[in-house]
């Protein structure tokens, strides 16, 4: 606990040395700022770039695969939407029929894998 407090008081201490050195600062030489400012936006950008280049393109090379099977995925199982025209009453029987209508298999993504199911097993008993 007393730990704590030392590192909030040096934290807050470093705080304010650092705003009232930014006010003197603003006050004798404003260009300076504008010139660090500038100084860091620059180191800024080259760091996003080199990140951009190099670790994301190292990172992203199945991302892209994922992304082209999702699209492919959801392009083949979209489900359309049913639209009811309001100029007709819904009845039971005509929801029935319009349901009947719209209703479509709905193909699934699972696959057969033929097995060994007739061959009987080389067990020593």
């Amino acid at each position: 606990m007393l730990f704590q407090r030392k590192f909030n008081l040096i934290i807050l201490l470093l705080l304010g040395l650092s705003a009232f050195g930014f006010v003197i600062t603003l006050i004798t030489d404003p260009m300076s700022i504008l010139k660090m400012i500038a100084v860091f936006l620059a180191v800024g950008a080259i760091f996003y770039f080199l990140y951009k280049r190099f670790i994301v393109k190292r990172m992203g090379k199945g991302m892209g695969q994922y992304q082209q099977a999702a699209r492919y995925s959801k392009k083949k199982y979209q489900t359309h939407s049913r639209t009811v025209s309001k100029s007709q009453p819904t009845t039971k029987s005509s929801f029935k029929n319009n349901l009947k209508k719209h209703k479509k298999r709905k193909d699934h993504h699972l696959t057969v894998i033929e097995g060994k199911k007739g061959k009987k097993k080389n067990r020593a008993l």
